[in-house]
């Protein structure tokens, strides 16, 4: 029972480490102020949305890879992981830079 509070916890720590991170990223960049509920929806819907849809992209062309072309699965999950990962850094700094 204490592991799933301390998880818990630790899930609401780090989400809240994401909005100030988000926030102090966009003040050094110079963007307009935006209140936290603002930043807060937008790290949410990153953090469900667009996480879960890079997720079930990377896992869909690692199958497609192996099943569909016959790769050897160690490099299929390479270039899903690298894939997902390349596209997800695009995603978060293309949120930072938002207006």
């Amino acid at each position: 029972m204490w592991s799933i509070l301390a998880e818990l916890l630790i899930g609401i720590l780090e989400f809240v480490t994401d909005v100030l991170l988000l926030r102090h990223l966009r003040r050094r960049r110079g963007s307009r102020e935006r209140s936290v509920a603002e930043d807060t929806f937008a790290v949410a819907r990153f953090d469900v949305a667009t996480l879960l849809l890079i997720g079930v992209a990377g896992a869909a062309l690692i199958l497609l890879l192996v099943l569909g072309l016959g790769w050897p699965v160690g490099a299929s999950i390479a270039i899903g992981i690298a894939v997902a990962v390349v596209w997800g850094l695009w995603r978060y700094f293309r949120m930072v830079r938002e207006d």
